[in-house]
C-alpha cells in the first residue's frame, strides 16, 4: 500500500509539472518574439528612403513548409526595390531561415529557396540580379528557442543586410 501511495504521488507530481509547463508556455511569451514583433512593426512603417538610410528592413516571414511569399511581404519588398533601382552601388544580402522541424537537408533547401524567392521578386522589380546575394541557413540560426507556433513562426523568416561594399570585400 505504501508503494502505491508513493507511485500515485509521483504520478500526480509528474502530471502536474507537465501540464503546468505547457500552460506556462502558452501564457508566457518569449521576450525575443515580442522584441522582433515591435521592431518589425516599426520598420514596416518606414518609407523606402528611410529603409535605405537606417539600413533596417523588416524580416519577411513564411508559412510553415512554404516558399510562397505572404501578402504582407510585397509592400516591404517593393520599398526595397524602390531604393535599389536608382542606387546600383547598393548591395543586399538575403538570409533565409526555418524553424526546427524537419531534417537539416530539407531545412537548408527550404531556407535557400525562401531567400531565392525574395531575390526573384526584387529582381522582377528592376533590380540588377548581381546586386543581391541569397543564402539559406536552415535551422542553424534561430532567433528564439520557443517551440510554440508563434516562436516557430518567428524563426521562419528572411532577414536583410544592406551594404555598398564590393562583394569581394564582404565575402
Amino acid at each position: 500500500m505504501k508503494h502505491l501511495k508513493i507511485f500515485l504521488l509521483a504520478f500526480i507530481l509528474v502530471f502536474a509539472a507537465c501540464s503546468g509547463g505547457n500552460q506556462n508556455t502558452k501564457n508566457t511569451q518569449d521576450p525575443v518574439i515580442k522584441r522582433e514583433q515591435r521592431k518589425n512593426a516599426k520598420w514596416a512603417k518606414q518609407s523606402s528612403a528611410d529603409m535605405l538610410r537606417s539600413g533596417n528592413i523588416p524580416t519577411v516571414e513564411f508559412e510553415f513548409d512554404s516558399i510562397r511569399l505572404a501578402s504582407s511581404a510585397y509592400p516591404i519588398l517593393d520599398k526595397v526595390a524602390a531604393f535599389m533601382v536608382p542606387n546600383p552601388d547598393i548591395k543586399l544580402i538575403v538570409e533565409g531561415h526555418t524553424d526546427y522541424l524537419g531534417s537539416d537537408e530539407y531545412n537548408d533547401w527550404l531556407s535557400a529557396s525562401r531567400a531565392m524567392a525574395i531575390k526573384s521578386y526584387i529582381v522582377s522589380r528592376g533590380v540588377y540580379p548581381d546586386s543581391i546575394k541569397a543564402y539559406g541557413y536552415g535551422k542553424r540560426r534561430p532567433l528564439t528557442l520557443d517551440g510554440s507556433p508563434e516562436g516557430r513562426q518567428t524563426n521562419r523568416r528572411v532577414q536583410f543586410t544592406i551594404t555598398n561594399r564590393n562583394w569581394e570585400a564582404v565575402y
